[in-house]
């Protein structure tokens, strides 16, 4: 089951739930484990087990520690994005999202470092809560999706967005636009009716080809021969 959560600021906050457990996928800005807690409550949708992050910006991650805190939720995010999340990390590259983002980051601080035993750092292939990691940095170092083959789903974090139609998130966010407009490769064969989008409406049919048609565009893949799907 996939839910997105209403109410939350910020990027978009979804629910999965399966036979390994119920996650909450980037649970947005400060503030807004309220907005999840009451979405979790009306639904009877019983305990969370993980907080997932799709990366560690912070209108996807702010909510997280209190969320966790609330709940007894475990976190899980990328390993290379997790010292992101911990107080007094220089950054590497200070875009103009990092220069906005720098006090907020330091009050979500206490997600890794408070949690640590509590917390799972993942890498590419793992499974966790019925989500396979599919790592593609660039947006930040360990920004992921998570692909969902019961669901025959795909969160995307900000490895794409929907804002205007699909595409890569805009140079002045990305720790690394080069590796950033690289990322969605990581994407092709994968097989989804569903698209879950941190920025910009879902897609609920036919997925997989809409990305496969902009990856065609950009030429990170090679056009379908002719009489070929």
């Amino acid at each position: 089951m996939i839910q997105r959560i209403p109410g939350v600021r910020g990027a978009q906050a979804y629910l999965h739930r399966s036979a390994e457990g119920i996650a909450i996928i980037d649970p947005g800005y400060t503030g807004s484990f309220k907005a999840v807690l009451r979405f979790v409550k009306e639904h009877a949708l019983g305990p969370i087990d993980w907080v997932i992050l799709t990366h560690h910006h912070i209108d996807h991650a702010g909510a997280a520690f209190a969320l966790c805190r609330a709940t007894g939720a475990r976190l899980a995010v990328h390993r290379d994005d997790a010292p992101y999340l911990q107080s007094g990390r220089p950054r590497d590259r200070m875009t103009l999202w990092g220069l906005a983002e720098r006090l907020p980051a330091r009050l979500a601080s206490y997600v890794i470092s408070t949690a640590v035993g509590e917390s799972r750092l993942l890498e590419d292939g793992d499974v966790i809560a019925g989500l396979t990691v599919v790592h593609g940095p660039g947006h930040t170092p360990g920004s992921i999706c998570l692909y969902s083959e019961s669901e025959s789903a795909l969160f995307l974090g900000d490895v794409l967005n929907n804002e205007r139609g699909i595409r890569t998130p805009p140079w002045n966010v990305n720790h690394s636009h080069r590796r950033a407009r690289l990322a969605p490769r990581r994407l092709e064969g994968l097989r989804f009716e569903q698209a879950h989008f941190g920025h910009g409406p879902s897609i609920l049919k036919g997925a997989d080809q809409g990305v496969l048609a902009f990856l065609t565009r950009r030429g990170l893949v090679a056009a379908p021969a002719m009489g070929q799907p």
